[in-house]
């Protein structure tokens, strides 16, 4: 085993030494090759002749450095794949992580919004119905005869019609954790291209272009409509180290 193992030692040590003659073979060779260019002199024919000559040279001198590099730099082009490959799979499983929790993470915090909007939709409502039952109420005073009581009930109904659109439930407090930003994005959830017209607001987006459709999204802030196109908020997260 040990015989093996020198033989094989020397014979790589021997490879390297061969390999690093030759690099300085070359060298020496290509140094040599730029003073004579420098002292070069074109005074005839003859001159011009051979410096065409020891033009052609330079290029067989070119390409036997690009020849002995090559073996080195392909080996270190596949080292570099083969290193990239394996980084690559091995960040895989925590990419994948990343955006499962960044959707349940997301999820969360747009429920939370949902919730804080239906609660604003059903103090409306409930404003509302407060308003048509005083506008009834004012109604039936008056058919009565009482007109006083029913003035005063119309005013109160006005009174809960204007308190009905002004109802508003203030937003919840983002859920915070720290190295976690948060901001609210948009997501297609269906297309439907022979309904997208072909253009909106200037935009064009037939063939159906989802870059411009996010983008008229966006700048709308969630407010567009679109034929052919349904889309939902959602709450982009993201993680600092």
């Amino acid at each position: 085993m040990n015989a093996v193992r020198e033989t094989t030692v020397a014979v790589i040590d021997q490879d390297a030494a061969d390999q690093s003659e030759q690099e300085l073979t070359l060298r020496e060779a290509v140094s040599e090759i730029e003073l004579r260019a420098g002292s070069m002199t074109i005074k005839s024919d003859d001159d011009y002749q051979s410096a065409a000559e020891f033009g052609r040279l330079l290029k067989q001198r070119s390409s036997e450095v690009k020849d002995f590099w090559k073996p080195m730099k392909d080996a270190a082009h596949k080292a570099h794949a083969e290193i990239c490959n394996k980084e690559k799979a091995m960040l895989q499983p925590l990419v994948n992580a990343e955006k499962i929790l960044k959707k349940t993470m997301g999820d969360y915090a747009a429920e939370q919004e949902r919730k804080r909007q239906e609660a604003e939709a059903a103090a409306r409502k409930a404003a509302q119905d407060e308003a048509e039952r005083k506008m009834q109420e004012a109604l039936a005073l008056e058919a009565s005869g009482k007109s006083v009581a029913a003035e005063a009930a119309m005013e109160e109904a006005e009174i809960m019609d204007t308190a009905a659109a002004a109802v508003s439930v203030a937003p919840a407090a983002k859920p915070k954790a720290v190295g976690v930003t948060s901001k609210k994005d948009w997501e297609v959830v269906s297309v439907d291209g022979t309904k997208v017209p072909v253009a909106v607001a200037g935009m064009e987006l037939r063939p159906v272009d989802m870059g411009a459709v996010m983008r008229l999204i966006r700048a709308s802030k969630g407010t567009v409509s679109i034929p052919g196109i349904e889309y939902r908020e959602r709450v982009q997260i993201g993680f600092r180290r």
